[in-house]
């Protein structure tokens, strides 16, 4: 079985590098827009939005995939959840703490009070901000909380999706499918099934688990879900990323780092472009400048996000590598997940 994509990185890194430009080319503060919501690099920089969706159908295909690659078992949900949860939370809790340094540095500059809730603090470190009175510290945080949903999901559905017959893998498309007519609550991820669903059944289809004619007839089934309960818009994005992922095989040095450092990338192009666009977009009015700007910014968060992954994220996934899902297998090689 094929258990390694390396298009897949190059796809990763797209999907951040897209919601980088959707934030900065979107950037806004009490001086007003940085573009003006009518211009055309503005409505370009919309379609940045879709970068998450990206992300939802790569975790929808790797995370089964790297669970079938494991032989797991519904008894090794804590074991694999674990894994998961050191993977990701590592370098998300350490961005939360530099937003948090970030603050307390201009509450000084600008001698004003700065206090830290710690009830927010733990409500970020469980994921349940959409469920308090409290607002994330950085608003790309919400995806993190509906991807470790769906880890436990995918957990529990992998005993009907694993199964050598087509009924019941069939039953647990199915079920997961429907959750997103039944509740339609965007705090949760069956609000988001049809979009996790494409990268499913693709996995599905790449281990032979359904025939390939009744996977892209299922798949359709998902993309035409997406459209009607999100947007057309989405599920283009979604359709042409089972497309590349299914057809192109890219490998090389580049685009592969690119997709290693995009989670970091993910997590701190806020808290770095956002900050140099804060400094400095007051002193630039042209439409170039602006543009130059956005430029400046994105380059300043690649930088940063490849030392960030290299001192935070690169350690903690080793460290998550420790903790086998199958106690009679060491962990192989890794496959590369979601924006994880």
């Amino acid at each position: 079985m094929k258990t390694y994509y390396p298009t897949i990185n190059l796809l990763r890194g797209i999907a951040a590098l897209l919601v980088c430009l959707f934030h900065f080319v979107g950037y806004n503060d009490i001086r007003g827009d940085l573009f003006s919501p009518n211009s055309l690099i503005h409505e370009l920089g919309e379609l940045g939005t879709n970068g998450v969706f990206i992300f939802f159908v790569i975790s929808g295909f790797v995370i089964p995939l790297s669970l079938s690659k494991d032989h797991f078992k519904l008894t090794q949900l804590h074991r694999y959840l674990s894994k998961r949860f050191i993977r990701i939370e590592i370098p998300y809790l350490i961005s939360i703490l530099l937003i948090l340094l970030v603050g307390l540095i201009f509450a000084v500059k600008n001698n004003s009070n700065y206090t830290v809730s710690i009830e927010q603090l733990i409500y970020h470190i469980v994921y349940v901000i959409p469920f308090s009175s409290f607002e994330w510290y950085n608003i790309i945080y919400w995806t993190l909380a509906i991807e470790f949903q769906f880890y436990i999901i995918i957990g529990l559905l992998f005993y009907f999706l694993s199964s050598e017959k087509q009924v019941a893998i069939l039953t647990g498309i199915i079920i997961f499918g429907a959750s997103s007519f039944i509740g339609q609550d965007n705090r949760f991820v069956f609000h988001y099934a049809p979009i996790f669903l494409q990268g499913i059944i693709l996995f599905l289809m790449k281990t032979e688990r359904i025939h390939s004619k009744k996977g892209v007839f299922l798949i359709s089934i998902c993309i035409l879900a997406t459209a009607y309960l999100h947007s057309i818009e989405i599920s283009i994005f979604s359709a042409l990323t089972v497309l590349a992922i299914n057809y192109l095989e890219i490998n090389n040095k580049i685009t592969n780092r690119f997709g290693e450092i995009s989670y970091s990338l993910y997590l701190t192009h806020g808290l770095i472009g956002g900050n140099i666009l804060y400094l400095f977009s007051r002193y630039i009015t042209s439409h170039p400048g602006k543009i130059i700007l956005v430029i400046l910014s994105l380059c300043t968060s690649l930088v940063f996000s490849y030392f960030y992954w290299w001192l935070i994220e690169r350690p903690s996934r080793n460290l998550s590598r420790k903790i086998n899902v199958h106690t009679k297998h060491t962990d192989p090689q890794v496959i590369h997940e979601g924006h994880k």
